[in-house]
């Protein structure tokens, strides 16, 4: 009977008789991974962005007198962490000081409405961001709470940055069609970039 004929193994497929190692799968650690890292990351910049916001303070009043800083004057719908100062006045929060005019009835040819000339100013030490539009609200007598508009042709505030002990000037204006009832009404300054929910608050009396 012939008996078949064997070969010695191939040393260099499988060296001092291991055997072959399982190849590992890259891709899951990288399916995990990648989000894992871009989360870790955004947390990082979210916690420094919250620590580095600075607490709003009442800086002056309307004729340039200091305040105390304190949260400001109630008014009605006013929450925990507002601080509010009379129109006119000066509250500063994060490098950039605000100062905010009574509001006036403005009449244009797309129809009325309330405007308040703002000026801001960055007291800081490095380039700010400050918006024009999005950030800015008013509180009517009746509690309702409306976003600002353009109509007007008044100058309005643009949006852009701020070099340190840099001003920018211009309006802020809501829709007043319906027209304005008499009674007090709140022109509110809230970062819409920001995790923040205070607000700044300038009351008015029409």
């Amino acid at each position: 009977m012939t008996h078949p004929i064997s070969y010695p193994a191939d040393p260099s497929q499988n060296p001092q008789g291991r055997p072959p190692r399982a190849r590992r799968r890259v891709w899951p650690w990288i399916v995990v991974g990648v989000p894992v890292l871009l989360f870790g990351a955004c947390s990082i910049a979210v916690v420094s962005s919250v620590g580095g916001e600075k607490e709003a303070t009442v800086i002056s009043g309307p004729t340039g007198e200091e305040v105390v800083a304190d949260r400001g004057p109630e008014f009605p719908g006013k929450l925990d962490h507002d601080t509010a100062a009379v129109a006119g006045a000066t509250i500063s929060r994060d490098d950039l000081a605000y100062t905010v005019g009574p509001l006036q009835a403005v009449d244009s040819l797309l129809g009325s409405y309330l405007c308040s000339e703002v000026t801001i100013v960055n007291v800081g030490t490095a380039e700010n961001d400050f918006n024009g539009y999005t950030d800015w609200h008013v509180q009517d007598a009746g509690g309702a709470i409306r976003d600002s508009t353009f109509g007007t042709d008044r100058p309005m505030l643009q949006s852009g940055r701020l070099a340190p002990g840099g001003t920018a000037t211009g309006n802020v204006c809501f829709d007043a069609r319906s027209g304005a009832a008499p009674g007090t009404y709140i022109v509110l300054y809230e970062d819409t970039f920001s995790l923040s929910t205070d607000r700044l608050a300038w009351v008015s009396a029409l």
